[in-house]
């Protein structure tokens, strides 16, 4: 029986195998040609990076670092010099003051529930305390002149003799065309203060005849140094101080509540006020906050103090820090401690600190139950912004701890870290940022920063763009790093979980992007590392500096050869027991030439 099958002809066969050859080369083509195609159609293979994160829109890379306009009163006084030592007094005696002080004033609390009028009130081994009571109005200069509590100098000065204590609902307000500068007695009877428990107080200059307040040795004829056994200060205590216009220099000593001006808020009855156009210089702490409740500062200059420029210390809420600077002070520039929510610093400067330029302590007082009863809540949502850290000490920005912590927009000049986040810093967000003048770290991330976004940071010159160890889930976003010289982004620890998209990484070293200890390799779609240039110095050196491990081994090898080489060299002693070794014995006794006498 003949089939009914139908035979292809060797020509269509031909063309069906061309047909698929063509076929297979339109779908490859199309494959290469998809990164053109679909940006051209508005679509993405990869997810796009992150427009907001944690309520904050993230910025793009900057290209050039964004000036900060500060106040001509703001601005530091002389950047470039030396910064200020730390305090060398006796810590045993400083700490006495400090409490001699504290009991003072719980004597003049008590006392002053009791008078109604303003009273002077002795207090051994002190300098009399005037007390102003509620009820009379405001309180001037003239006030303290009829109490005998200070007196008026030449120039429109005064000195003051006496302590002053301005009581609960109680008001003092210093400064005027007839009073410009202020000193406070610094001598052997002792150190005048001016504090305020529930009252206000009120200094007050002008632009153009701005208000002095120093502290003054009469014994020397200067302003007063720390000497190790207290100097006058200003304080508030649960009321309102304000400064404006207004230079305080030489006061202050040991702790935050005596070192210089000091806001301190009682439990339930919170600091307030602040200072405007003033200069805080040459005292213990620049100035310091602790329990203030929108405590603002604008456009004031905290220059050359022995601790820090300013202290926001515990409890502190909503404070502000305006377009103010910190220069050369003996510790950090601005100070943010733990327990304290919502601390705003913006447009400021801190420049050539001893320790870190911004230091951001947000980690939480107790980690459980505590005899003090330390608060087990973290620090919130404290933001650096617009701001600038230059040539500082240590580390540009630091933040430790903390939840909610924002760092936006600024520029950080650094040779070690410019911007370091760790130890907790939670949902914590980096963006927009400007590091510059080759640092070693740009940004130092981990340990445990879990949720942290970093998006469009600028890192040029450094050594490692990105350093980031046992961080936990973080993402790096739209950042630009140009000039690395050993990696641009190194992820450490088996911990650290790096995910992104969209960076562009570029410099001359070993890795655009590096995993090593145990940390998994980071995943960054999309990431342009075209520009960087392989250049691995495969030196003996360069080894040992990247691998820890070979070099802990080589450092045993080299002590175990060492030992061996000194106990080779070493000359041994002659045998200890000389009478046991009888195989030694005696040389045979010769009796005449050429004989011997066998025992």
């Amino acid at each position: 029986m003949a089939s009914n099958r139908k035979t292809d002809s060797p020509e269509a066969s031909t063309n069906r195998a061309w047909l698929l050859v063509v076929a297979a080369a339109a779908v490859f083509c199309l494959l290469a040609t998809m990164p053109v195609i679909l940006p051209a159609l508005h679509l993405q293979l990869h997810a796009p990076a992150a427009k907001t994160s944690h309520g904050v829109t993230l910025l793009p890379a900057p290209t050039a670092p964004r000036p900060v306009s500060l106040a001509s009163v703001a601005q530091p006084i002389d950047p470039d010099g030396q910064p200020a030592s730390l305090p060398t007094v006796n810590a045993t005696e400083e700490a006495a003051a400090v409490s001699a002080e504290d009991s003072r004033i719980r004597i003049m609390l008590h006392d002053a529930g009791h008078i109604y009028q303003p009273e002077v009130i002795p207090t051994r081994g002190n300098l009399p305390t005037l007390v102003l009571t509620a009820g009379q109005g405001t309180y001037t200069a003239a006030d303290l002149v009829q109490y005998g509590a200070l007196v008026m100098l030449p120039d429109h000065a005064a000195l003051l003799l006496d302590n002053v204590f301005v009581s609960t609902n109680a008001r003092l307000s210093l400064g005027s065309s007839g009073l410009r500068t202020l000193y406070l007695d610094n001598g052997s009877g002792g150190f005048a203060t001016i504090v305020a428990w529930g009252g206000n107080l009120s200094f007050q200059g002008s632009a153009s005849q701005p208000m002095t307040i120093m502290g003054w040795d009469r014994a020397a004829n200067a302003p007063a140094p720390d000497a190790g056994n207290g100097r006058s200060y200003i304080r508030e205590v649960g009321g309102k101080m304000t400064l404006s216009d207004v230079r305080v220099s030489s006061l202050g000593f040991w702790s935050g509540r005596t070192g210089g001006v000091a806001w301190t808020g009682l439990t339930g009855s919170p600091s307030t006020g602040g200072a405007t156009d003033s200069t805080f210089t040459d005292n213990t702490y620049g100035a310091f906050v602790s329990r203030g409740s929108g405590v603002t500062f604008r456009d004031d200059l905290f220059e050359y103090n022995e601790l820090d420029g300013l202290h926001i210390h515990r409890y502190s809420v909503n404070s502000s820090v305006i377009s103010s600077s910190a220069s050369r002070n003996g510790g950090n520039g601005f100070i943010v401690s733990p327990a304290t929510v919502n601390t705003l610093l913006t447009g400021d400067v801190s420049e050539h600190n001893a320790k870190d330029g911004y230091f951001i302590n947000g980690k939480p007082l107790a980690t459980g139950a505590s005899a003090s009863g330390g608060s087990v809540t973290p620090g919130f949502g404290t933001v650096i912004k617009d701001s600038a850290a230059l040539n500082n000490g240590q580390i540009g920005i630091l933040v430790e701890g903390g939840t909610d912590t924002v760092i936006e927009g600024d520029q950080v000049c650094a040779s070690i870290t410019a911007i370091a986040v760790r130890y907790g810093v939670t949902d914590g967000v980096l963006t927009g940022n400007d590091v510059r003048c080759d640092p070693r770290s740009g940004f130092s991330i981990g340990p445990s920063t879990p949720g942290l976004m970093v998006s469009g940071n600028t890192v040029v010159g450094p050594r490692t763009g990105f350093l980031v160890s046992d961080s936990g889930s973080i993402e790096l976003d739209s950042n630009l790093v140009t000039g690395a010289t050993v990696f641009g982004v190194s992820a450490r620890g088996m911990s650290s979980k790096v995910t992104g998209v969209g960076n562009v990484i570029s410099g001359t070293g070993f890795r655009a992007v590096d995993a090593r200890a145990d940390a998994a390799a980071p995943v960054l779609s999309a990431t342009n590392s075209s520009g960087w240039v392989y250049h691995g110095k495969d030196s003996f050196w360069s080894y040992l500096r990247f691998h820890p491990l070979a070099a802990l081994w080589l450092s045993i090898l080299i002590l175990v050869l060492l030992a061996w080489v000194w106990s080779h060299r070493r000359r041994l002693p002659s045998h200890p027991y000389p009478a046991s070794t009888r195989w030694r014995g005696d040389a045979p006794a010769v009796d005449a030439p050429g004989r011997r006498t066998i025992p």
